[in-house]
């Protein structure tokens, strides 16, 4: 007997697993049709979910934390048996505000850096002058993407409550508002920074691997009571997602997964563009890309890539609470870790370290307080 699960989906090339485990029959070889939903909005993943209205979502990995500890929003326990994939993000600026950069930065702008702190001396001068603050784009409050503009402007001194603005903008619209004027950058994943520099309003200007390696992205989502009355049909599901990274990262089937990532994709997103996302992964120990209108977003799909590790959901939750999004608490970084419940053995899922991020303390997740105090923030309970 087959099972149709519905499933939302924002149009990203992280999406990939999901168009790869349907078209390619993993998921059909388990029993399983799936029936992908496109939405433009991560809220409306994330309602649509806790509604029921969908059995499964692409959806972002603090979003689903956000969810479960009910900061926010409606709090709707959700469970994450494997990623989606790691990394992904780039931050993509104004061809002004690219300029001006140049003018300003002290060093290489393809170390984040230098680019932070040419950052902030802009944002002092425009507050000095009675100016408009620069406005940065992000697709989510709980979001990698949020968390990486703050960690980079962190850098160079910024604080992003009162130097700049950061709003949310839905993916899909992020190159009209860049292109607009109402944003002067953006942080968001493929295939989006490499259409605003198709469309001639943006260059890319750091990886979201500059600013942090191994960044948990999306997952697969589910509520936490269809796990337990359907735990077949998860487990189903997983699996049908183990075995489509498996396919998806090798070598011989990159052509076909190009062209059917090309086929699932927005107007305007060609195959070529889609090579050149799935090309730019560059070694974990390679120095940040070059400044360039290349795409390099380093997107992993690989077996380790989908993982569901506590480690990462604890790093995520570390973000949420030096953004001031939630007060830290033993009780709530647990429900925070027990998101991610992994389902795939060994066999399929790889070890992956710790997110790794370009500056600052490092990350260790047996010890969030004293990782937030170095941090700056006082952590309580």
């Amino acid at each position: 007997m087959t099972m149709k699960l519905r499933i939302g989906y924002v149009p990203l090339t992280d999406a990939a697993l999901l168009h790869v485990a349907k078209a390619q029959g993993f998921a059909a070889a388990r029993g399983l049709e799936l029936d992908l939903v496109r939405e433009t909005s991560w809220a409306n993943i994330r309602d649509r979910l806790a509604l029921g209205h969908f059995d499964a979502a692409h959806m972002l990995a603090p979003a689903a934390i956000a969810s479960s500890i009910g900061v926010g929003q409606m709090q709707t326990q959700l469970v994450a048996p494997v990623a989606l994939g790691l990394n992904g993000n780039a931050i993509t600026v104004s061809r002004a505000l690219f300029d001006s950069l140049q003018r300003s930065a002290e060093g290489d702008l393809a170390d984040p850096r230098v680019t932070a702190k040419a950052l902030a001396g802009i944002a002092r001068k425009r507050k000095e002058k009675g100016e408009a603050a620069l406005t940065f784009g992000h697709v989510f409050p709980f979001s990698s993407h949020h968390y990486q503009l703050r960690l980079w402007m962190r850098a160079g001194g910024l604080d992003p409550e009162n130097d700049v603005r950061l709003i949310v903008t839905p993916p899909p619209f992020m190159v009209e508002t860049l292109r607009e004027g109402h944003v002067d950058g953006f942080c968001v994943g493929a295939p989006w920074n490499s259409l605003a520099v198709a469309a001639g309003v943006g260059t890319i200007l750091h990886s979201g691997t500059a600013i942090v390696r191994n960044c948990p992205e999306k997952v697969l989502a589910f509520r936490a009571e269809w796990v337990l009355e359907r735990p077949a049909e998860a487990s189903a599901l997983a699996h049908a997602i183990g075995e489509a990274s498996q396919w998806a990262s090798e070598p011989s089937n990159r052509t076909a997964l190009v062209v059917l990532l090309a086929s699932v994709s927005e107007p305007g997103v060609s195959a070529e563009t889609i090579d050149q996302i799935l090309e730019s992964q560059p070694p974990e120990h390679q120095a940040p890309p070059r400044v360039s209108a290349a795409t390099a977003t380093g997107l992993r799909l690989d077996p380790a890539a989908i993982a569901a590790h506590r480690s990462h959901a604890l790093w995520l939750f570390a973000q949420m609470a030096a953004a001031g999004q939630v007060a830290y608490s033993q009780v709530l970084a647990a429900t925070a870790a027990a998101v991610y419940q992994p389902i795939l053995g060994p066999a399929i899922a790889g070890p992956i370290d710790a997110p790794l991020v370009f500056d600052g303390p490092e990350f260790t997740p047996d010890d969030l307080p004293s990782y937030l105090k170095a941090m700056g923030i006082a952590p309580r309970g």
